[in-house]
């Protein structure tokens, strides 16, 4: 597995299916995508490469990720942290 995997667009259906662990690593994966590509060193722009693959937090397919995983997370079971 690539060390630096970034997180794919999903739909509905693919959120749904997805477990809370799933959702919680696609998250995070989410909150590691930088935040613009002018912001970034990069000389091409992968959103334009691969439109299916999410880079960038400011691009609109970020947001509507981002917004989808949330609200799903919010109705799941929350389990506390064992220490």
């Amino acid at each position: 597995m690539s060390k630096k995997k970034k997180p794919l667009v999903l739909n509905h259906d693919e959120f749904d299916k997805k477990g809370t662990k799933e959702l919680l690593g696609y998250l995070k994966r989410l909150q590691q995508c930088e935040i613009s590509f002018e912001s970034s060193d990069l000389y091409e722009n992968p959103d334009l490469e691969n439109p299916d693959v999410i880079s960038f937090k400011e691009t609109e397919k970020w947001k509507t990720a981002y917004k989808k995983v949330k609200s799903i997370l919010k109705l799941r079971e929350h389990l506390d942290n064992k220490k």
